[in-house]
């Protein structure tokens, strides 16, 4: 599995995945509790706050007189109705970041160490100083639109793209993938590409060669493929 980030103009970070270690998943779950303790005291500290705020007063006379209205109300015939006091709960609500046991793929805690917080989000950073009109595009995948994953990028204040989950077409970097596949795949029938290191340094010297050139001709399509998408009303059924 790898990652990389491209843009008009413009290559950025290439990252290949490694396997976790036992000590980075040990590590892991040692930060992870740190931070859902910190999120834990944080939203009850929000909450607390909350609830001594004009808003929260407001709230909770708003419902209480709808509560006293609709008992008149059912006093004289009118159908039961429960009216919700959510002056009574919680307005800030927290989700613990959670690891799965049998984690074989990237899950948003990864995500975020080794991929968004030391390349990505610096990269973004970088591009926005250039261009203040630039936004971040991902895809659907979980470990982009964690809550967890959410928050820290907010953190950074990188604006991020509300993009279709269902339109891999419309995303650019998916026809560099299958250009690098195509490269990688002619590399293994003339040579003996047979282990992880060796694959390892093959995807970095095919992303090495991937030129600006192919990136903006990619990224160039994007118009007459939503216009072939549109065409046939949202279908696959045809070649951009």
């Amino acid at each position: 599995m790898c990652w990389g980030m491209i843009s008009y103009g413009w290559k950025g970070p290439f990252h290949v995945w490694n396997p976790e270690t036992e000590e980075e998943k040990k590590k892991a779950e040692e930060e992870i509790a740190k931070i859902n303790k910190e999120m834990e005291d944080d939203t009850e500290e929000k909450n607390k706050r909350w609830r001594a705020s004009p808003e929260w007063e407001e709230l909770r006379q708003t419902e209480l007189e709808a509560a006293r209205i609709q008992r008149v109300a059912e006093r004289n015939g009118a159908p039961k109705k429960r009216i919700q006091q959510t002056f009574r709960g919680k307005k800030f609500r927290m989700e613990k970041i959670k690891r799965s046991e049998h984690l074989r793929g990237v899950d948003a805690w990864r995500y975020v160490k080794h991929v968004a917080e030391p390349l990505m989000w610096p990269a973004c950073r970088h591009r926005l100083e250039e261009n203040h009109d630039f936004v971040l595009m991902e895809d659907g995948a979980p470990p982009h639109t964690s809550n967890y994953t959410n928050r820290e990028r907010e953190k950074h204040a990188i604006p991020k793209f509300d993009w279709v989950s269902n339109s891999p077409d419309f995303n650019p970097i998916e026809r560099i993938w299958t250009l690098l596949k195509r490269r990688i795949q002619r590399r293994r029938a003339s040579e003996r590409v047979t282990t992880v290191t060796e694959m390892k340094e093959v995807l970095q010297e095919e992303w090495e060669k991937i030129t600006i050139e192919e990136i903006n001709k990619e990224i160039d399509l994007l118009p007459s493929i939503i216009s072939g998408c549109l065409a046939v009303n949202g279908s696959n059924n045809y070649h951009a």
